[in-house]
C-alpha cells in the first residue's frame, strides 16, 4: 500500500495496536495464561498493549508469544516496515529501512528485518505444488576480486567460471505453472559432500509436489532420477539449453529462471551479499513477495505469521 493508504488505514499508534490484536485474536476470545480462562477478560484503558483477566486479577501483554511482545518500538512503525519490505519487489536493506524510519541504529533496523523474515520462513510449502511444475537450479555469489588472483598467468575461465562447479551456494527452485508460485531451496551439501544430486532435488520435489506431477526440467543429470519410476508417478519433461530454450508446447523452464532473474537483482542491487547462514530466510522473503502479489493480502497474512 502507498504512504497515504497507510496513513489512512493507521491514523495512530491506537489503530496499529487495535490492527495487531485483532489478528492474533481473530475468534475474539482471550486466553488467560496464569489460570487459563477465556471469560471476563478486559483490554486495558491505561495500557493498551495489555489485557486484565478478572477472574484471577492478572494484567499481561496481548503480543506474548509473538514477536512484538517486547519491542520498545511503536507498532506502527512495525507495520510500516512491513509494507516496506512487501512494496520493494526485489527487497529493502537496511541501511534504508533505517533511513525509512527514522532510527538511530543500524543493528536495530537489521534485528527487524531479520524477524520479519523469521516470520515469513514459518509459510510452509508441504505438498501445494500439483499439475505441471518448473524447477531450475541457480548459484549466488560474486565474482572473485583482481587483487585475489594469485597467478595473472592462469585463465580468466578458472577465476570468473559461472554455475555448476563453483564455490558459490546453490538454490534450486520451483514454479508452479497454473498459480505462479515459487519455492526456493538452499542446497547445502549432504553427507556425502555433494550438491545438487539426484537424490537431493527429489526429495525437495517430494516435499512440495503432489503425486502425479509434470516437471519441466533443463538437461542435467541429477534429474535423470525422475524418469526411473518413483514413489510419487512424478512425469519429466526436459528441454536442452544448448539447443534452445523451448521446445514449443510449453515444455521450457522460463517461469522459474524469470524469478531468478529478480532475486540476482535483489542479491546484487540491494543486499550486495547474503551469508550462507542467512540466505535460505532471504530465499524466503523472494518467494513471499512473488507468492502474494496482492500487497493488502501479503500484508495481513505476513501480520498473521508474526503473531501466530
Amino acid at each position: 500500500m502507498t504512504l497515504f493508504e497507510f496513513n489512512r488505514r493507521f491514523p495512530t499508534e491506537q489503530d496499529a495496536i487495535d490492527f495487531i490484536i485483532s489478528s492474533k485474536y481473530k475468534d475474539g476470545f482471550y486466553v488467560c495464561p496464569k489460570c487459563g480462562c477465556i471469560h471476563n477478560i478486559y483490554r486495558s484503558n491505561i495500557r493498551t498493549r495489555n489485557l486484565y483477566c478478572n477472574n484471577c486479577n492478572n494484567h499481561f501483554s496481548a503480543l506474548s508469544g509473538t514477536i512484538f511482545e517486547n519491542t520498545h518500538l511503536d507498532l506502527r512503525m512495525w507495520l510500516y516496515a512491513i509494507n516496506l519490505v512487501l512494496v520493494a519487489r526485489k527487497g529493502i536493506s537496511a541501511c534504508q529501512l533505517q533511513r525509512e524510519l527514522g532510527m538511530k541504529s543500524y543493528v536495530s533496523a537489521w534485528k527487524m528485518l531479520h524477524k520479519i523474515r523469521e516470520a515469513i520462513s514459518k509459510e510452509q510449502f508441504n505438498e501445494v505444488f500439483e499439475a505441471v511444475v518448473e524447477i531450475d537450479e541457480t548459484y549466488v555469489g560474486g565474482k572473485p576480486r583482481k587483487e585475489n588472483k594469485h597467478d595473472e598467468r592462469e585463465t580468466n575461465e578458472k577465476h570468473h567460471k559461472r554455475g555448476r562447479g563453483t564455490a558459490k551456494t546453490p538454490i534450486v527452485g520451483i514454479k508452479e505453472r497454473n498459480t505462479g508460485r515459487v519455492c526456493a531451496v538452499v542446497a547445502n551439501r549432504n553427507e556425502d559432500g555433494k550438491q545438487i544430486s539426484g537424490k537431493q532435488l527429489f526429495n525437495i520435489l517430494k516435499k512440495v509436489c503432489k503425486d502425479n506431477t509434470t516437471v519441466m526440467t533443463d538437461q542435467l543429470s541429477s534429474y535423470n532420477i525422475l524418469d526411473k519410476e518413483n514413489e510419487k508417478q512424478f512425469i519429466r519433461l526436459k528441454v536442452d539449453h544448448n539447443v534452445m530454450y523451448s521446445l514449443g508446447n510449453g515444455i521450457h523452464t522460463n517461469g522459474i529462471e524469470s524469478f531468478w532473474a529478480i532475486v540476482k537483482r535483489g542479491v546484487y542491487g540491494v543486499y550486495h551479499h547474503i551469508s550462507i547462514k542467512h540466505m535460505q530466510a532471504y530465499m524466503n522473503e523472494f518467494c513471499f513477495r512473488m507468492n502474494y502479489r496482492e500487497v493488502d493480502t501479503a500484508f495481513n497474512r505476513l501480520v498473521s505469521l508474526m503473531v501466530a
